[in-house]
Parts: C-alpha cells; sequence; structure tokens
C-alpha cells in the first residue's frame, strides 16, 4: 500500500492554539511548540536527540513519549528512539559523545570500547534494543533500534522536526503514522495516546492517510470516528 503523505504538502500555516503555543509549518514539516515547564522525559530525550543531530545520525522518535510531549499527562518508563543503521565504528564514536554528555548504558561499559563492540554485535545487529540512562535516572530511560521494517523506515523518512521552546529540536513520527499504530497497540494506554493525538491535532492531519494507516495495521478507526461526532 502507498501512503499518501500529504501533511507538508499544503502552504499555510495553522496554529493548534490560540496562544499560539503549538504552531505547525506544514510547508516546511516543523512543529513549534512552547511548554512552560520540561518534564523529566523531555530533558532526557532533548539531551539524547542533541547528540545525535551534531553526530549526523538520523533517527525519529516513536511510541507514547509523543503524546507526552505534547501534554498528555501521563508518565513513561522509556522514550524510543529508531536510528537508521549505522557501522561499528560509527556506533563506537556515537557513545564516546553519549558518554561525554552523561548517558551510560544499560547492557555495556560505555567507557569500554571493547564492552561498546560487543554491545553493537550482540544486540543492534540481532536486531534488540539497547537502553541509555542519562546522569544515573534509571526511568525514565532512552530505548534505541535500528531501522529493520518498513513502518521504521517510512518514519525515519517522514519524520516531522519539531522545535521545542526555540530551542531544543527533536524529531517525530509523522502523526498520522503515530495515531494509526497507537490503536494498533490496542492498550487502553495506547489508545488514549491515539485519541489525545488526534484530538488536539485533528484539524491539521491528514484523515485519509489515518485510514490508510489503519487498513494495512488492520485496526479500527471506531474511537477516532466517535471524536469527530462531538
Amino acid at each position: 500500500m502507498t501512503i499518501s503523505n500529504s501533511y507538508g504538502n499544503r502552504n499555510d500555516e495553522k496554529s493548534v492554539t490560540r496562544d499560539r503555543t503549538l504552531v505547525i509549518d506544514r510547508s516546511r514539516r516543523v512543529i513549534y511548540l512552547t511548554k512552560k515547564k520540561l518534564l523529566p522525559e523531555d530533558v532526557i530525550a532533548f539531551n539524547f536527540a542533541k547528540v545525535l543531530e551534531k553526530n549526523e545520525i538520523r533517527y525519529v522518535i516513536v511510541a507514547g513519549y509523543t503524546a507526552i510531549l505534547f501534554g498528555r499527562a501521563r508518565r513513561s518508563d522509556d522514550i524510543d528512539f529508531i536510528i537508521k543503521e549505522i557501522d561499528e565504528s560509527r556506533f563506537v564514536e556515537l557513545c564516546k559523545r553519549l558518554q561525554e554528555e552523561g548517558f551510560t548504558m544499560m547492557q555495556g561499559d560505555i567507557t569500554d570500547e571493547e564492552s561498546v563492540r560487543g554491545v553493537y554485535r550482540e544486540y543492534l545487529t540481532k536486531g534488540y534494543s539497547i537502553r541509555f540512562i542519562y546522569r544515573d535516572t534509571i526511568l525514565p530511560n532512552i530505548e534505541v533500534k535500528i531501522a529493520r521494517t518498513s513502518i521504521h523506515r517510512y518514519a525515519l523518512a517522514h519524520s516531522i522536526k519539531t522545535v521545542i521552546n526555540n530551542e531544543f529540536v527533536i524529531r517525530i513520527s509523522p502523526l498520522e503514522l503515530q495515531i494509526a499504530y497507537k490503536l494498533y497497540m490496542g492498550s487502553e494506554k495506547d489508545i488514549g495516546d491515539a485519541v489525545f493525538l488526534y484530538t488536539l491535532f485533528k484539524n491539521h492531519i491528514d484523515h485519509k492517510e489515518i485510514e490508510e494507516w489503519c487498513k494495512r495495521l488492520r485496526v479500527n478507526c471506531k474511537a477516532l470516528k466517535e471524536i469527530d461526532k462531538l
């Protein structure tokens, strides 16, 4: 199935909130967000993303943190990053930079190059995720996976740049995919995330694209259609 991805095809800029704390620039595929208070999840995500950006490693943030970023009142144990496949040498260099910024690794010793190489070979190359801890904060932590599925690759290719307080930059999964995938996950928490994002962005997203993703994932969009009736 071909997903239309028409998010960035409009040339207008629309504010989602009257006070303009949340603004979408559709032509550039950028969201501008103003937050009065940063959560622990925000601080950890922003610092991890900063290292990836500096090292020119393509990534996208997926799963529950997206809803938390935009104001859903819940907490998360992890922040999920999908990264484009990198070779062992780049992974070693990445870990050096992460260590300098206060990150450690759950599966190995980030200060030991051989340990880092072992994690790369035994986890990332075999499709397993790895976790990073920021300044001894165990929860929430960063979970990293290599993009291996078509959905991962789509999210990477069509990520949305999000600028927070004109200072921090992260890249999130396309909202249409994120909403549909949360419905696919199916737990009460996941459905709540989908409903929250849909309610917030329903006037600024491509509804046909959501339907296409729901068909591809074989999930029912009924919960979203009920919102449209309100």
